[in-house]
Formats: structure tokens, C-alpha cells, sequence
């Protein structure tokens, strides 16, 4: 049966001569991997460039439930603008958030609060003028919400420590070593704050931002399946400083 939905690209790979297999999270069934012919062609040629990491296009594919893999028929993108391909910084940062994303979206169910979370966050990266050196901060926190992973802030006010396993702050340190203490704890109090509209306001130094961000990926290892070395994480902390 043909079905039109809306999707993310996660990633785009070559299958086969003139065949591209791709892992996309959609808006009717979650994530799915589908497999398009002719990607390569020359008439096809125009698809591929524009089927990158964060992409969000409409497609129409023959969906069957009973498949691993989906084929699709027709493919465009949802928007004319399309900055994140061009921009180095924002291409950069789309490739690590998708490769997050690959990581911890396995469910080939449907989530509209979360797909639309997802679809409005690289909306706001492909058009925002400002600096989206803390992007990635701001997506992967807020993103936890989404999830039911977010931190527990009822008692945040005063304590030294936030325990990473239970996520809550607490005023004692836990009896194992997965927990921030001292400046790291009150640097997460804040960032808990952090969004697309505030983000530029928040200055940290490449090192500090590359500490944050460890903090942020070994919570999400403790709190979700899967999340395993991701290459594209050096890159990324090298281009932004």
C-alpha cells in the first residue's frame, strides 16, 4: 500500500548500483529503513544531493509491516532553504545529531510530539543567523524530555551533586562514581535552563563545551539502549571553538 509521510534523514548509504538504502524517521511510522531506486541515476541525481543527514523530506512508499525493508517511490524535500548542507558548522552539527539519533530512536513506532520536536529543531538550525556552537546542548536537553529520561530539578536548589544513574541532585555524593560534583553539577543547574532563543548567551570555552557535552552522552548511555562510540563526535568538537 502507497503512504505518504514526512520524514528525517538519518543517514544515506549505497546499496547497490544506482540504489540508495536509507535510515529515515518518519512522522506515520517511526523509524524505518527504506531502500531507493535510481538515486544514483542521472535523472535521479538531484535526489541524492539533497538526501543528507537532517534532511526532512515528503516521501511516498510502499509500507508493509511485515518488511525490514520499505521501498520508496517518490521522494522531494519539505523545504525550499536548506542552509545545513551548505553551512560547514551546521552540516557538521547535523551529522552528530543524527548519528545520536540513529542511535537511540529504534522504535518503529509512531511519537508526533517527538517527531514534531525533532522537525522544528532542524527547521529552527537550518535558518537561525546566529551562532549554533551550542545547538547540540540545547537539542540533546530538551530532547531528553521527549524521551522520559529528562532530569528530576524538584531539588536542585543547594546541592552539590547531581547523580547521573538517578538523575536527581542531591546534597550527598552517591555511593558510585557516575555523578557530577562541585562546578560540573552547577554548570548542568544551568544548562537545564538552555534553549534555541538563549543558547548564544551561553558562553563556554571549546574545552569546557567538549566537557558539557561528555557529561550530556554518558547520561544518555545510562538512560537509553544502545549508544555506542560515535564517530563523528571529534569532528565536532574540533569546528566549533
Amino acid at each position: 500500500m502507497l503512504t505518504k509521510t514526512k520524514a528525517i534523514v538519518l543517514s544515506n548509504m549505497k546499496f547497490k548500483e544506482n540504489t540508495m538504502l536509507l535510515r529515515l524517521y518518519t512522522e506515520e511510522f517511526g523509524r524505518c529503513d527504506y531502500l531507493l531506486f535510481g538515486a544514483q541515476s542521472r535523472k535521479g541525481g538531484r535526489k541524492s544531493a539533497f538526501i543528507q543527514p537532517l534532511s526532512v523530506v515528503q516521501i511516498e512508499a510502499e509500507h508493509r509491516n511485515n518488511k525490514e525493508l520499505q521501498t520508496i517511490k517518490e521522494i522531494k524535500l519539505e523545504s525550499i532553504s536548506n542552509s545545513i548542507l551548505f553551512n560547514p558548522y551546521k552540516n557538521t552539527m547535523a551529522l552528530f545529531l543524527a548519528e545520536v539519533l540513529i542511535h537511540i530512536l529504534r522504535t518503529n513506532e509512531k511519537d508526533e510530539p517527538l517527531f514534531s520536536f525533532l522537525s522544528q529543531s532542524i527547521q529552527y538550525l537550518d535558518l537561525t543567523e546566529q551562532s549554533t556552537a551550542n545547538f547540540h546542548l540545547a537539542f540533546l536537553c530538551q530532547l531528553t524530555t521527549f524521551l522520559g529520561i529528562q532530569p528530576n530539578t524538584e531539588k536542585r536548589e543547594g546541592y552539590q551533586y547531581f547523580d547521573l544513574k538517578q538523575a536527581i541532585f542531591t546534597d550527598t555524593p552517591p555511593f558510585h562514581k557516575q555523578y557530577l560534583t562541585g562546578k560540573e553539577s552547577e554548570t548542568l543547574h544551568v544548562l537545564l535552563r538552555i534553549n534555541y532563543q538563549n543558547m548564544h548567551l551561553y558562553r563556554f570555552s571549546r574545552e569546557e563545551r567538549a566537557e558539557i557535552l561528555d557529561h550530556i552522552l554518558e547520561y544518555y548511555k545510562l538512560h537509553t539502549q544502545g549508544m555506542g562510540e560515535l564517530k563523528s563526535l571529534s569532528v565536532l568538537k574540533e569546528i566549533f571553538d
